[in-house]
């Protein structure tokens, strides 16, 4: 059971020490329309990291702790989910390509990011922000 234990840990350590593990690897065709964030009670966004095409939509799903989603100001940002919200759901629109970081202000450490990439007609052009 400790030999099962230490592979796993290696395993997830393995994945977190390169910066491609940061980056969206999936084809913009395959890229969908919405997704949701689920604000869960053990102070985490799940997933993380998500992606949706340009003009595409991520719901925040607030379950039973309040939680709240503040972007990082970069000019092209939705407008935050400020508050104390649980019980609900909220969601934001994303009209430009990029990467956009959020977090939420009332648990230091509660991050998520949000990859925006431009739809199969629009590649090729400017993408937005990148990190």
């Amino acid at each position: 059971m400790r030999i099962v234990q230490i592979a796993l840990i290696g395993a997830i350590l393995a994945g977190c020490d390169s910066d491609d593990a940061m980056q969206p690897t999936t084809d913009p065709s395959e890229v969908p329309q919405a997704a949701t964030v689920a604000a869960t009670p053990l102070i985490a966004f799940n997933p993380a990291d998500v992606e949706v095409t340009v003009n595409g939509e991520v719901t925040w799903a607030f379950q039973s702790v309040p939680h709240n989603v503040i972007f990082e100001k970069s000019g092209d940002q939705p407008a935050d989910i400020p508050g104390f919200n649980s019980n609900t759901s909220i969601g934001r629109n994303f009209s430009t390509a990029g990467v956009f970081d959020y977090e939420c202000t009332i648990h230091p450490g509660m991050r998520g990011r949000v990859f925006v990439q431009a739809s199969g007609a629009e590649q090729g052009q400017g993408s937005g922000s990148t990190y």
